[in-house]
């Protein structure tokens, strides 16, 4: 009977200590966004020197023009084979954007513009929709 009160508190304090880790990394996920922005306003307002702690990259380059988010979309759709959700396509935008996808506010910013477009592109029937168990899913017309 001890025994069983040892495990039940031990799994209180890992499911304590595993939520207090996810909401550290969700917080350490928001802060590497938040410096990577004012990393490129110093750059943009002309400050050559060395940044501590900052990464080298090339000059950013904006992913998505005109019709290129819908495109994107489009081949990543085809290239799943499967159906898949906007918060899915959303992480595949953001892995290609290089950033990080665990950034809670980040995600449901990308989330919302990708599932706008993909409503845009069901009124022109070019995927479709569908409900599941998982939540909407979208996969290409044909």
């Amino acid at each position: 009977m001890q025994d069983q009160t040892l495990i039940n508190g031990l799994l209180a304090k890992r499911e304590e200590l595993a939520r207090e880790n996810a909401e550290l990394r969700e917080r350490m996920a928001i802060l590497a966004n938040d410096i990577e922005a004012v990393d490129r306003v110093l750059e943009s307002c002309g400050f050559k020197g060395e940044l501590e702690g900052s990464t080298p990259r090339a000059a950013r380059i904006v992913l998505f023009y005109r019709n290129e988010l819908r495109d994107y979309l489009l081949a990543e759709l085809r290239k799943a084979g499967e159906p898949l959700t906007a918060r899915q396509l959303a992480l595949l935008v953001c892995q290609t954007e290089g950033k990080d996808g665990r950034d809670r506010r980040l995600l449901a910013d990308v989330t919302r513009r990708v599932g706008c477009a993909l409503r845009k592109m069901r009124a022109s029937r070019i995927v479709e929709g569908e409900r599941t168990q998982a939540g909407q899913v979208w996969k290409t017309q044909g």
